[in-house]
């Protein structure tokens, strides 16, 4: 309804200037200036990666005979790394600039300026990347025999890693400038911008059965032994972005006496789509730390070992589109010219769309770490053992719009003395903001294990601390974010009865949706205990080795968080200012005329769950004829779950009309 009164008013304008100079075959035909500017804007992009590892293998075997030294540090990596980007960036510009100058005195003088400018741009940018290892292992064995010195540190990884990453911005502009000295004539401006993204990312990575092994063995070879430090890890990344901060600029100024037009039609069309999905799978991933001391006395490093498995899913809508739309019209009847009636008249439409999709799962199934020193007829101390094994995954969806519609109308109007003026003002504002995020995310583990089981025999000495962990976390969030802002003022001063309307509109919708779930699963043992050992179990041995062994921490925990949120904080602003005068006999009758309509629909759905079965600690320290003390022990089973979905509307509407 507002673009066929805009083009109404547009085509009774044309009219009448023709049919003036039609009537007189004196009239100075009127200058015309026309610019019209197109622009397609197409880009598509796609990165793809694959890496794929199968049975990497780094072995190092150290054997000393009769042979006193020291071994230097040993570093052993099989890495698989597979990495897409794929990136659209559009920044075309458009700048119409129509300038009038030298008009001459005459009624039939009306010019007329007409500014066209469309803009459509279309991105779609997909990346894929996968990363495979399969069978990697590292196997690190030194051996002395009647020979002392120490050993040095041990580090050994296998890694998995993919990433992929699409990403859209678009900062095109438009720009309509139109200035003219005569106020009889017609300046008309129209921007249409279209504005598609389309974002892609997907990401896997997969490690089956990475191993490392450290077995250290001493026979009558005093010495110390190196910190030993073993990770298996898998990691995937996926992240989609689509950021769009177009402009549109409409500014139009009239100088001098007349009836003039001035007519600016802004519509701006953004959809945003952004999906990621993440995997990452890791199976029966092992660490071993075996150390044999014989009649070898020496203190053992630290040991951490550490199986990891994370996977992360992002998508992401960002729109800060603007729109700005300024009128200026000043002057009044001029060269015999009849009274001054101009017409502003300025539309704003905004239809914005963001969809947001994120999904991400892990897996890790047999994950364990077994430390298991050795001791006989050799004293010295055992340093700290760190075993963990974590289960990572998490999935955010985030829509973010901040557009803006802003217009500006000012009009200084006079009549000559004894007619009346009467000036048009209206403003027409729309925005329609429409947003879905969804974020799906879990995480299972299965048969994890932790196992410390250091042996002493005849050998006193001190036993470090203990800290294991089996660990489940998964997080889903999905987040509507509307802070859109339509803003309209109308001036008018002089003298006549000024009409001035204001319509505004905004239509929101959101919905997000956040679902995850986190299991912890471990099998049954049998009754007797003998059966799986899955869990934390630290058994510690002494035979007629005193001494005293460090604090034991043992902890299985399962987190699930699912949080859905929207906010809406939308703000219209309408403001009307007529300050008309009364000279010569005029009578004095404004209107003013203001209607603001603000609809909001929030729906947000928090889910989650966790779920742990069968987890245990076991801690179970043995001695015999040894003397000491045991350190603290910290055992726990946690499962936590938290779902959440909150609305939160601050739709803010202010009038204000003065005469």
């Amino acid at each position: 309804m507002k673009r066929m009164l805009l083009a109404l008013l547009l085509g009774a304008s044309l009219v009448a200037l023709w049919a003036a100079g039609m009537g007189s075959a004196a009239t100075t035909p009127p200058p015309i200036q026309a610019a019209g500017q197109s622009a397609s804007n197409d880009q598509t992009a796609v990165g793809a990666s694959s890496a794929t590892q199968v049975q990497p293998s780094n072995d190092n075997t150290s054997v000393r005979v009769l042979s006193p030294g020291n071994d230097g540090s040993v570093n052993q990596t099989n890495s698989a790394q597979s990495t897409a980007s794929a990136t659209n960036a559009n920044t075309a510009t458009q700048n119409s600039t129509q300038a009038l100058s030298g008009v001459g005195c005459g009624c039939a003088s009306a010019p007329i300026q007409a500014a066209t400018q469309a803009a459509d741009s279309g991105q779609a940018a997909g990346a894929l990347s996968a990363a495979g290892q399969l069978a990697a292992s590292n196997g690190s064995a030194p051996t002395a025999v009647v020979g002392g010195g120490s050993g040095g540190s041990t580090n050994q990884s296998n890694t998995d890693t993919s990433g992929a990453n699409a990403a859209n911005t678009n900062g095109s502009g438009q720009t309509a400038t139109q200035s003219s000295p005569g106020g009889s004539g017609l300046q008309a401006a129209q921007q249409s911008a279209d504005n598609s993204q389309g974002a892609l990312a997907t990401s896997n990575a997969t490690q089956i059965q990475p191993s490392n092994s450290n077995v250290s063995v001493r026979v009558l070879s005093p010495g110390n032994d190196g910190n030993v430090s073993q990770t298996n890890s898998a990691s995937s990344n996926a992240s989609a972005t689509n950021s769009n901060g177009s402009t549109q600029n409409s500014g139009q100024t009239a100088a001098g006496g007349g009836s003039g037009i001035q007519a600016a039609d802004q519509s701006a069309s953004n959809d945003q789509t952004a999906v990621s999905g993440s995997l990452a799978q890791q199976v029966q991933p092992q660490n071993n730390n075996v150390s044999v001391r014989v009649l070898s006395p020496g203190s053992n490093g630290s040991v951490s070992q550490t199986n990891s498995v994370d996977s992360h899913a992002t998508s992401t809508n960002a729109n800060t589109a603007h729109q700005t739309s300024t009128q200026t019209a000043a002057g009044g009847p001029s060269c015999g010219c009849g009274s001054s009636s101009p017409i502003q008249a300025a539309i704003q439409n905004d239809d914005n769309t963001q969809q947001a999709g994120a999904f991400s799962a892990s897996l890790q199934s047999g994950a364990s770490n077994t430390n298991a020193p050795i001791r006989v007829l050799s004293p010295g101390s055992d340093g700290s053992v760190t075993q963990s094994n974590n289960d990572t995954s998490s999935a955010t969806a985030n829509n973010t719009n901040t557009s803006n519609q802003t217009a500006n109308q000012t009009g200084l109007f006079a009549g000559t003395c004894g007619c009346q003026s009467q000036p048009i003002q209206v403003v027409g504002q729309s925005a329609s903001n429409d947003q879905t995020a969804i974020g799906l995310s879990a995480a299972i583990q299965f048969g994890a294990s932790n196992t410390n089981d250091p042996i002493r025999v005849l050998s006193p000495g001190s036993g470090g601390s203990v800290h294991q962990s089996n660990t489940v976390n998964s997080s889903a969030d999905a987040t509507n974010s509307n802070s859109a802002t339509q803003h309209a003022t109308e001036t008018a001063f002089g003298s006549g009865s000024p009409i001035q309307a204001i319509g505004q509109r905004a239509d929101n919708t959101q919905g997000s949706l956040a679902a995850s779930v986190a299991a912890q699963i471990f099998p049954e043992r049998s009754p007797c205990g003998c059966g799986s050992s899955s869990g934390n179990v630290n058994s510690p041995f002494r035979v007629l080795s005193p001494g005293s062994d460090g604090s034991v921490s043992q902890t299985n925990d399962v987190t699930s968080t699912g949080h859905a949120s929207n906010t809406n904080a939308t703000d219209q602003t309408a403001t009307q200012f007529a300050s008309p005068s009364i000279g010569c006999g005029c009578s004095r009758s404004p209107i003013q005329a203001l209607g603001q309509l603000g609809e909001n629909t929030q729906q947000a759905f928090g889910l989650s769950a966790a779920f742990q079965f069968g987890a245990s600690n076991a801690n179970h320290p043995r001695l015999v004829l040894s003397p000491g003390a045991f350190g603290s022990l910290t055992q726990r089973n946690g499962a936590t779950s938290s779902g959440t979905g909150s609305n939160n509307n601050r739709l803010t509407q202010s009038g204000h009309q003065a005469i």
